[in-house]
């Protein structure tokens, strides 16, 4: 054996097997996408080889062991001496070696040529000098050519690298190599240590033949006759080929002519000619197409996205597209991204909406006055909402905008703004608009200050409510704060331990009216500063928080009654002590050792009793009662009512705390608020009168309003628990409950059980609710049970077999007795390629003819592993199945 080393000082780049091997790895482990620019390459092959030759070759061994049914087994470096360490050495050893000092050297027998974690190997080889220079100038390999990397290799029949003019070749090559994902026995690429050693490669692997590969020019590299896949060779369930492929590194950019996707041996998919990325970059072209075989909303439809790179920090997305029912629709997404901003417009327009105008005739004949009885009352709700349709264009449109902005470490900005043309878009065209609540599109803006003491908030907030006449669900505008100026401050440890805090607020309230109503609403202005200031005392097992705090209210308002005043005013004291112990101790249950802790809690609040009957009410609803608003001083939300208190609440928490792993096993918690006087404050106008002023929440209306004054002569409030429970790493259970001492009856209640085993896809959810007068329908008494909600919500991802798996949700309503969510579908998830069809149906309504209104979803993806992913029909359900599955692992189209 002769061997010989030589110092050169090279680029990895200019190193031929560096060169073979990256060019593959980034031509295998880039995503591909289909546009005009966007597209997978395909492969073709001149290299003739059985299917067991190519197995053989490439080191797949057959196992049950995983979905793959084998694995490949990287060999050791063909090499007795120890690892290069020096990524400017090259060692070549031979087993019979003729040098010549100014000549061509010939090797012949088994030649190696290895430099740091590369390594190439041939029957024969041709080293040649420069004659001038005697520095070596090219490498000729004949004959069994093989090309190592870690978990990659290339196999040729012979192969040229030139030295001085980084030109490269190589005929008749079959290769293969690793892209994402990580080997399962052991993380991240072998060591230099393991290189020596026989190991297994699981982690997904492309393979493919070529009969040329060429490198005439620095960064640029072409293959003829190639193929691709990453499928086993021993099960090619996909292939793809192409009759040349260039990739310019340069440019970020391949290039494929003759390209066809074939599946089974049946060709799918042909292009002559297809461009796609090989890195980050990014480049304008056709997306692939999103096509609707058949639509009840929209009919058989076609969607054809182009991208527009129009920069490096911002892009567009226009999508035009053929509705059948409707006629025809544009999309456009621009992105955009600076170092201190980002966000993103979406606009749909409908130019004319062909199933818009034939439903707008026939809501007026269903709903419209009736010739036959001209004296028959109408309803003026439905009436307004049926002028606002019949005076809808059929020009529609949806606008989204969303913008963040953090100008530096204090001052950010929030732009949050939905728009559609008309109450009925989103029911006829899908979109993922931020709704606040159903039927509530957010407008907003504002701009922070966030500093060591003060924050600052300037907010212009509304909402776009939608009042769709072929529903019974009624929906009051709201009112829109334009504008609200913030401003909080804080001031903690001063001198003798004082906290000093101030709360202030500026707001200006509009409201448009609901259609076919015309309340007075009254508008105006909001003017509140709360200062308050605070002495914590703590000891080792107490501490004591008493607070002392003023609120000063003003309005200035206009468009009220006679019997209002325009501007109202309020002054009230607010004073509450927050007392909180702790206490544990060591505990062994079942084996086990634990940490038992045991948390009184005292929140005593005394706040006078101010009449606030001519106050509007902007934005205030009452709370709902919780374990964590027992320790709250009011319960209104907003600022335009404020509760008269004299109460304790009182809360007992334990928890049990795992010592060895620091898990919270288990935690419970009860309390209840005792009254020492009955509360006045309302939503309504006295008790009296009780009706409610214009404006106020549903809440304070029909029955809720005496039974919210009966609840305010009560000494005791509802009893209200919580208990989390950890069973074991794969199951847990939450559970809270509202149980009221004066009915003997449950107000609320929520049971929540998952499972989820670690490492695995399998996972349960099961949650049942329960809520007093939670669920009235047209035509209920609000006292009846048939107002109470009581629903149960399951939901799964769960594997059938090795590649097969179920997903669904099932939500029930039992009082009235329809589903709430129905969402279901099934996945196949091989090792190479992945198909899920997900359909599922949404409550979101009645019909005037109270009935039960639904939404269908229907979508179906396919994915070629090692390319990328297909919205065959309906576009991507993995948002769909995020928001409806919790815990669920979106690993569609991948290989771990």
């Amino acid at each position: 054996m002769l061997h010989l080393q030589l110092y050169k000082k090279l680029d990895s780049s200019n190193h031929m097997h560096k060169i073979i091997t990256s060019v593959l790895t980034v031509l295998t482990s880039t995503s591909f996408f289909i546009e005009a620019a966007f597209a997978e390459t395909a492969t073709s092959s001149t290299v003739y080889l059985t299917k067991e030759d190519i197995i053989q070759k490439l080191g797949w061994v057959q196992t049950n062991e995983n979905r793959c049914g084998g694995y490949y087994i990287e060999a050791p470096f063909a090499s007795s001496e120890a690892p290069l360490i020096d990524n400017k050495l090259i060692r070549i050893t031979s087993n019979e070696l003729l040098f010549a000092q100014h000549g061509t050297s010939v090797g012949q027998g088994e030649v190696t040529i290895t430099r740091f974690g590369q390594q190439m190997i041939a029957s024969k080889a041709y080293l040649y000098r420069d004659p001038n220079t005697g520095k070596l100038s090219a490498i000729d390999l004949i004959d069994n050519v093989t090309l190592r990397e870690p978990n990659s290799l290339v196999i040729a029949n012979r192969g040229r690298f030139n030295l001085e003019t980084k030109a490269e070749s190589l005929h008749d090559i079959l290769y293969r190599t690793a892209i994402y994902g990580n080997p399962q026995n052991k993380p991240g690429a072998p060591t230099i240590q393991e290189l020596q050693k026989t190991h297994r490669v699981y982690q997904l692997s492309a393979w493919g033949k070529a009969a040329r590969f060429n490198q005439d020019k620095p960064k640029i590299y072409e293959f003829d006759q190639a193929s691709y896949s990453t499928c086993p060779p021993t099960n090619i369930a996909w292939q793809v080929k192409a009759s040349h492929i260039e990739l310019n590194k340069d440019t970020g950019r391949g290039y494929a002519t003759n390209a066809r996707i074939l599946v089974r041996g049946a060709p799918i998919f042909y292009s002559p000619y297809l461009s796609f990325p090989i890195d980050s970059r990014r480049k304008s072209g056709f997306l692939w197409p999103i096509i609707g075989i058949s639509d009840e909303k929209l009919g058989p439809n076609y969607a054809q996205p182009y991208y527009w790179n129009m920069a490096p920090n911002y892009d567009m997305t226009i999508t035009p597209a053929y509705l059948s029912k409707r006629g025809a629709k544009l999309s456009d997404l621009f992105r955009y991204l600076t170092p201190s901003t980002r966000g993103e417009l979406n606009v749909d327009v409908l130019p004319h909406d062909r199933e818009f105008v034939h439903f707008q005739k026939q809501m007026q004949d269903q709903y419209g006055p009736d010739p036959l009885q001209p004296l028959k009352p109408v309803d003026p709700i439905k009436q307004g909402e049926l002028n606002q349709l019949e005076n809808a264009n059929a020009l529609r449109y949806a606008i989204n905008w969303e913008n963040k902005t953090r100008f530096n470490e204090h001052w950010s900005t929030n732009i949050d703004v939905n728009q559609v043309s008309d109450d009925y878009y989103l029911k006829d065209i899908d979109k993922n608009f931020n709704q606040v609540t159903q039927n509530q599109l957010l407008q907003l803006a504002e701009l922070d200050y966030k500093g060591l003491n003060w924050n600052f908030i300037t907010r212009f907030q509304g909402y776009q409510t939608l009042h769709p006449v072929d529903e019974n669900n009624y929906f009051r505008n709201q009112y829109t704060r334009f504008p609200q100026f913030i401003l909080n401050g804080d001031y903690p440890e001063r001198a003798g331990g004082l906290e000093y805090f101030i709360a202030n607020e500026a707001t200006h309230f509009d409201i448009r009216h609901n259609p076919g109503l015309n309340l007075v609403l009254p508008m105006g202005n909001r003017l509140n500063t709360q200062p308050g200031i605070a002495r914590p005392f703590t000891w080792p097992y107490l501490t004591v928080l008493p607070r002392l705090q003023f609120a000063l209210t003003k309005y200035e308002l206009g468009n009220v009654t006679n019997n209002n005043p325009k501007n109202p005013s309020r002054s009230l004291p607010i004073f509450d002590v927050d007392t909180t112990s702790y206490f544990d101790r060591k505990i062994n249950l079942f084996g086990s050792d634990f940490k038992q802790t045991l948390e009184p809690r005292l929140y005593y609040t005394y706040i006078p009793y101010r009449n606030q009957n001519d106050l509007p009410i902007f934005d205030t609803t009452v709370n709902t009662l919780t374990y964590d608003q027992l320790f709250v001083y009011n319960r209104f939300s907003g600022i335009d009512r404020i509760n008269d208190a004299n109460q304790l609440a009182m809360g007992l928490t334990t928890r049990f705390i795992d010592q060895q792993t620091g898990v919270e096993k288990v935690k419970a918690a009860l309390g209840q608020i005792v009254y020492f006087r009955n509360r006045h404050v309302t939503l309504c106008e006295s008790s009296d009168n009780l009706t409610c002023p214009p404006g106020t929440s549903d809440f304070a209306r029909s029955g809720a309003v005496n039974s919210a004054y009966n609840n305010n002569k009560r000494m005791l409030s509802p009893l209200s628990g919580l208990l989390t429970y950890m069973v074991n790493p794969n199951w847990s259970a939450n559970a809270n409950t509202i149980w009221n001492p004066q009915t003997r009856n449950l107000d609320n209640q929520s049971i929540s059980v998952h499972y989820q085993p670690v490492n695995t896809l399998k996972v349960i959810n099961f949650g049942y609710n329960f809520v007093r007068k939670g669920d009235i329908l047209v035509g209920d008494k609000a006292d009846s049970s048939a107002s109470n909600l009581s629903s149960t919500d399951l939901s799964f991802n769960w594997p059938l077999l090795r590649d097969w798996t179920a997903v669904g949700r099932w939500t029930q309503n039992w009082n009235h007795k329809h589903f709430q969510n129905l969402l279901y579908g099934l996945q196949y998830d091989s090792c190479c390629w992945a198909i899920r069809l997900v359909t599922g149906r949404a409550f979101v309504g009645l019909t005037p003819n109270n009935t039960f209104q639904y939404n269908t979803q229907f979508y179906m993806q396919f994915a070629l592993k090692g390319l990328g992913s297909v919205p065959v029909y309906g576009g991507d359900p993995s948002q769909l199945l995020n928001t409806n599955i919790s815990g669920i692992q979106n690993n569609f189209g991948r290989d771990f």
